[in-house]
């Protein structure tokens, strides 16, 4: 992957149906705004707006199903202008931020 695109993955010792539902909650209120959910395929797509040094990214994410106590979730995160090298950091802001909200929200579930 470029700088411009980056992914992640993080396994969850949760139910798909948990992890799915938790992502849906989370996103939102990491401050990003959902473009798409399909639970059937386990694909939600979010973006962000501008910053102050980005113009704001998109972002994939997967959830798979790895057993009935396991879920991988597997996030691309990439700019909306890829020529704004100054915001090749937001990935991982990114990353981190969804990863920290589903598993303090999974903990609690």
């Amino acid at each position: 992957m470029s700088v411009t695109s980056q992914a992640t993955q993080q396994k969850f010792p949760f139910n798909y149906e948990l992890v799915f539902n938790g992502l849906l909650k989370v996103v939102p209120a990491s401050g990003l705004t959902i473009k798409s959910q399909d639970k059937l395929i386990g694909r939600i797509t979010a973006s962000t707006g501008m910053s102050l040094f980005s113009w704001g990214e998109n972002l994939a994410i997967i959830v798979e199903k790895i057993d009935e106590n396991s879920t991988i979730i597997s996030i691309e995160s990439a700019l909306k202008l890829g020529t704004n090298i100054a915001g090749t950091h937001r990935h991982q802001k990114n990353f981190d931020q969804i990863i920290s909200a589903l598993s303090q929200y999974l903990q609690k579930a």
